[in-house]
């Protein structure tokens, strides 16, 4: 059997988190990766020295190209690259605010634009995806995004506020979790109790999450009325938490617009 050649291009958290979520699946992929830095390139060598590292990107001929770099440089690496990439390989971008419009220009490859986050490495992200083509092409998003987590196709004018509140989202919940860790330590828990206590709720939640109720209905459940739970709900609406939330989810939107605009203007 022919395996399917995926090369992966940088190895930072996403290009690791892909690196680590192939493992699992990985026995009808030829994984190559390429990553400038040699120190990092070591790293992975002596983790996964089943798969093929280079620094530089030759010839790709087939298979798929998972762009895992920084906005920032991504249209120098297409001046770099563009003619090294064969017409038949399907261009995979998680690239913040680079848009599948922007991608054509600079190349005429079929192209699939993903928004996962960081749970691709445990095989259990949730990746929005947007295409340029029909159908499934090489099965990626059947035998292998469905393999690093759940997928859903999205109209790509969503990508913004996908990438806020889904590509990001592990951030907002470690951050509020890290606030809990900090409140428990400065009324008179240790900063390792207040950690355990924090770190049981997180891993308890998948259960509650699964029963299927709604996050209002979960609420509920938790609170009893003129109990503690309520007591903390209501300071939090006091101070303007969904006013809050509702700002950096806004920020990070616009974040990701302006990298768009960005990136057209270079």
């Amino acid at each position: 059997m022919v395996k399917t050649e995926i090369h992966i291009i940088g190895l930072g958290n996403l290009g690791s988190a892909f690196l680590e979520g192939f493992t699992s699946f990985d026995e009808n992929y030829l994984i190559k990766v390429y990553e400038l830095n040699n120190d990092v390139l070591e790293i992975y060598k002596n983790k996964y020295p089943e798969y093929k590292y280079h620094t530089n990107l030759d010839q790709v001929k087939s298979g798929v190209l998972i762009l895992c770099v920084k906005p920032q440089t991504i249209n120098k690496i297409f001046d770099q690259i563009k003619y090294t990439i064969h017409e038949d390989v399907l261009i995979c971008s998680p690239i913040a605010g680079l848009d599948i419009d922007h991608i054509s220009k600079l190349i005429n490859n079929k192209i699939i634009r993903i928004m996962p986050n960081l749970l691709i490495r445990n095989n259990k992200g949730f990746i929005p995806y947007s295409k340029n083509y029909d159908d499934d092409y090489l099965d990626f998003i059947q035998l292998t995004l469905n393999n690093l987590g759940d997928t859903k196709e999205f109209s790509e004018k969503y990508f913004p506020v996908i990438t806020a509140l889904s590509g990001s989202g592990p951030a907002w919940f470690f951050a509020l979790s890290n606030e809990l860790v900090k409140a428990g330590n400065k009324l008179g828990l240790s900063n390792q109790e207040s950690e355990l206590l924090v770190n049981k709720i997180i891993n308890g939640l998948p259960d509650l999450i699964a029963s299927g109720d709604r996050f209002p209905e979960l609420i509920k459940k938790v609170k009893s009325p003129k109990g503690t739970t309520e007591a903390g709900l209501n300071s939090l609406q006091n101070d303007s938490f969904d006013t809050i939330i509702l700002d950096a989810i806004e920020k990070a939107t616009q974040r990701s617009i302006e990298l768009s605009k960005e990136l057209k203007s270079e």
